[in-house]
């Protein structure tokens, strides 16, 4: 699967990406080896709009990276009002992923296009497609690794990803920066045609350095901020009791 993954990703990159493939594979291998065979812990979301509104969700996530085939996870919220959203099933694939909701009201899950309303976590800032790349930016595209950066004193890596036409992707392009020794994204902007005509983000995820912590061997960031900077509002997410090796 991580041969497939590479094999894919610089098939897709540009010419210059190409040519400098050692340093590119220096990148993706980092990103591959960040994410855990499994892992289960509790959420925290908090929403806050521009005008002060605010709502708080908790809840508890499952995720599983098996041997042969796509990441899955299951995010539950608790407390979930008849009608509203308890529980999301995300597979991801050669697209963002696909995804699926599941209500108190309803006996089985319904499938949900990513692109739509349905496709905010819980009426949060975080869609389908950001929570899918809060840990990754390894998707169908073009990459291209720019100079490294800093962050608090962190050495970045700092890579664009241009997603392929067909990805179901709502951003033009991402500029994600990868933490050098960690291999988690401590930054990531995301930048969409119809704002600004793509000159500025949309969306910008910030975490600090002090909020990774690192669970045998493999780092997480444990707390990131969500900012929509289309309506101004911003989404507060927390991971709690963080456990590798839990079953999905």
């Amino acid at each position: 699967m991580r041969r497939l993954w590479l094999a894919l990703l610089l098939a897709l990159a540009p010419a210059e990406a190409a040519r400098a493939a050692g340093s590119m594979n220096e990148v993706i291998d980092c990103a591959l080896r960040s994410l855990p065979p499994s892992v289960r812990g509790r959420f925290v979301l908090t929403w806050r709009s521009a005008k002060g509104e605010g709502r708080v969700i908790e809840g508890q996530y499952w995720g599983e990276q098996p041997t042969q085939g796509m990441r899955r996870v299951i995010v539950a919220s608790t407390g979930a009002r008849t009608g509203a959203t308890a529980a999301y099933l995300f597979s991801e694939g050669d697209r963002v992923g696909e995804a699926w909701r599941w209500t108190p009201d309803r006996p089985g899950p319904r499938r949900i296009e990513p692109d739509s309303p349905d496709g905010d976590l819980f009426r949060t800032d975080v869609d389908f497609e950001d929570f899918a790349r809060f840990a990754r930016f390894m998707f169908p595209g073009q990459l291209r690794r720019l100079p490294d950066g800093s962050i608090d004193g962190r050495s970045v890596y700092v890579v664009e990803t241009r997603p392929s036409p067909d990805s179901g992707s709502r951003y033009q392009r991402l500029v994600s920066s990868v933490d050098q020794e960690w291999c988690v994204i401590l930054r990531r902007e995301g930048y969409e045609a119809d704002f600004k005509g793509g000159a500025e983000p949309s969306k910008v995820m910030s975490a600090s350095p002090n909020d990774v912590k690192t669970v045998d061997g493999f780092a997480r960031v444990t707390r990131a901020t969500l900012r929509d900077l289309r309506d101004g509002s911003e989404t507060r997410a927390e991971l709690v009791d963080l456990e590798l090796e839990a079953v999905l």
